[in-house]
């Protein structure tokens, strides 16, 4: 695959943004223990997708169940909070000796782009994923024009 400096140098700087995006949140949300903030909410990974159709919000959520996580969207920010509790095996443990996993409440607010309808959205939890869809308008679903033989335009 050949670089194309003017073609691509747009993509590449979305790319290099979108990554710089996902190392942050790792830091400050997900997974990484960060002495005083601890106890501070903490944010699962997210992907969006959008289809011709619809947008879907594809949300880690390993080891919770379906009635722990709720989903709120308000204009175009779709809010997914809930809570994950510490396994009761780990209760009687004498130490931490490797903290990863993250538990107790979570956040996280989605900027979701215009055209997703805001009275059609679904959500269900399934191998420990969270998947959202929004259904998108109908003014910004995408349509095909037919083109008429110039014969047909001139009588138009």
């Amino acid at each position: 695959m050949n670089f194309r400096p003017i073609q691509d140098t747009q993509q590449v700087i979305s790319n290099l943004q979108d990554e710089m995006n996902r190392m942050f949140q790792r830091v400050w949300h997900v997974g990484v223990s960060t002495p005083p903030l601890d106890g501070q909410e903490w944010a699962p990974p997210v992907d969006l997708y959008e289809f011709d159709d619809r947008f879907v919000l594809v949300a880690e959520a390993p080891g919770l169940e379906a009635g722990s996580i709720e989903v709120h969207q308000l204009g175009n920010i779709l809010t997914i909070r809930g809570e994950k509790q510490k396994p009761a095996l780990i209760a009687d443990a004498i130490s931490t000796l490797r903290r990863e996993c993250r538990y107790g409440k979570f956040s996280r607010a989605i900027e979701l782009p215009n055209g997703a309808a805001k009275d059609k959205v679904s959500a269900k939890c399934h191998g420990g994923l969270l998947f959202v869809t929004v259904q998108k308008t109908e003014t910004s679903k995408p349509r095909t024009i037919k083109v008429q033989s110039a014969d047909a335009c001139e009588t138009a």
